[in-house]
């Protein structure tokens, strides 16, 4: 028998989980008829700060071994004519550098990201439907993801401050201590590093690899 606050927490999730899963487009259950890759390239600085905006599809972001932003992105659709609607603002102004993509939201398309930047780059990273992975990059990151899941690769020692949570799923990272929570999990770590780390995954797993 469930006690009365669980039962009250999870009628509380339910409704929230359903809304979105409804939104999580029937496209993942399928294989696209149309695709097209794109890069580009940008020169930008050390210790910059990356901003992406995604709606639907994987972002990789992964250290690289010069002063520039590489970008390498598929865009995957059922539909020929939406893969001309999609389109992409990067925009690089001195130490800050944003990328946004703009993909039809009624129709079955998704985009996906693989991004090289310099080692020392802070990260601010918002996506909706997809799986986010970070690797090899010293700096400041805020990672926010609705739905899937989140891997950061990166020493632990180099973060003074850890948080990360997740509304419905779990946190994995033993380097960091011990996790809190039910249905969502909370981690809270302080380090000797000089870089913060926040994440977050409404519904969803989250994996910190400290190597």
């Amino acid at each position: 028998m469930i006690p009365r606050m669980n039962r009250r927490r999870l009628t509380g999730l339910a409704f929230p989980l359903v809304l979105v899963l409804l939104l999580v487009p029937s496209s993942f259950a399928h294989s696209y008829d149309y695709e097209e890759t794109h890069t580009d390239v940008r020169e930008f600085t050390a210790a910059g700060t990356l901003h992406v905006h995604l709606r639907v599809g994987d972002l990789n972001v992964r250290r690289g071994d010069s002063d520039k932003i590489r970008l390498r992105y598929t865009v995957r659709s059922h539909r020929e004519h939406s893969l001309q609607r999609v389109h992409v603002d990067f925009d690089v102004r001195g130490i800050e550098a944003t990328l946004e993509f703009h993909a039809p939201s009624a129709t079955n398309t998704e985009v996906d990201v693989e991004l090289e930047v310099p080692q020392n780059t802070n990260l601010d990273l918002h996506q909706s439907v997809g799986d986010l992975t970070v690797d090899g990059i010293d700096g400041d990151k805020d990672l926010t993801l609705s739905v899937g899941d989140i891997r950061v690769r990166a020493d632990h020692t180099g973060y003074r401050i850890v948080r990360a949570s997740t509304g419905i799923g779990d946190v994995n990272g033993e380097d960091y201590g011990e996790t809190s929570g039910w249905l969502g999990k909370t981690l809270k770590y302080h380090g000797e590093g000089k870089y913060e780390l926040r994440a977050h995954v409404g519904v969803g797993d989250i994996t910190l690899d400290g190597r």
